[in-house]
């Protein structure tokens, strides 16, 4: 009997807190939840910004931004630094409740 590679392939094993283990933060489970909901979303939304800016650097270089140039590109110090200033722009606008809140000195 010989074992082909997907069988002696093994899946990572996530390493997160799951259940009743899970660190709460906020006021109820249920707002942390969602607040983890809000995080994923923004990640998804931070990769398509870049994505998008990927596109329109390709266009301004006069290139077709096809799928395989997408995946080719390569990022730049200054496009770099300009999606990092968008991400954190970004996370203020998001997060501005509570960093306002945390600046003040309220409870969380």
């Amino acid at each position: 009997m010989t074992i082909s590679n997907a069988q002696t392939e093994r899946k990572p094993r996530r390493r997160v807190a799951v259940g009743p283990d899970r660190p709460q933060y906020l006021e109820s489970r249920d707002l942390d939840k969602v607040m983890m909901m809000l995080v994923a979303l923004m990640s998804e939304v931070s990769a398509m910004r870049d994505r998008i800016d990927t596109h329109e650097v390709l266009a301004d270089e006069g290139k077709t931004p096809t799928r395989a140039a997408v995946e080719k590109f390569t990022l730049t110090q200054d496009v770099a630094q300009s999606r990092d200033e968008l991400r954190e722009q970004m996370m203020k606008r998001v997060f501005r409740v509570l960093l306002e809140e945390t600046e003040a000195g309220a409870p969380k």
